[in-house]
């Protein structure tokens, strides 16, 4: 049951990373289809500014908070048969010397800490992804407005 679980709870964190990456490639391109209007233009008005400002500022807050969430977080046990950080610390002779000697009460235990910490990072991926999808759901109207208001100069 823990290794499905374990595994479950990877493929959560790699649906994840894959929603980041569509979400950070629409995300920078409408800062390039900003940074190309506003540089090709000549603003005038006070509120075409502020809009820019804040549609740049929005998209720019959500990049960061989907970086943040892409962020590896590889702090590890001191001792582990499945998490690839404790397995590269311990060179090859350790590391078979800690397969050979691991009885099933370790190797559940192990995968126990595992999975809780695999849960706890998919949490806070999840976490800074929400934060990213309302930073750039808020910055869909002030750009929609930018870009519509440059064009129609």
């Amino acid at each position: 049951m823990m290794e499905l679980s374990i595994e479950r709870l990877l493929k959560t964190n790699n649906a994840a990373d894959t929603k980041v990456a569509t979400i950070v490639g629409m995300n920078t391109t409408m800062l390039a289809v900003l940074a190309a209007i506003i540089t090709s233009n000549e603003i005038a008005s006070v509120w075409l500014v502020i809009l820019a400002v804040l549609s740049a500022a929005g998209l720019l807050t959500a990049l960061l908070c989907l970086s943040l969430s892409s962020f590896p977080r590889t702090s590890r046990p001191a001792k582990s048969v499945i998490f690839f950080g404790a397995i590269s610390s311990l060179g090859t002779e350790a590391y078979g010397e800690l397969v050979k000697n691991l009885t099933d009460e370790d190797y559940i235990e192990d995968l126990i800490d595992q999975c809780h910490r695999t849960a706890t990072i998919a949490t806070r991926k999840f976490r800074w992804i929400q934060r990213g999808q309302m930073t750039w759901y808020t910055s869909i109207i002030p750009w929609l407005l930018t870009v519509y208001l440059i064009y129609q100069r």
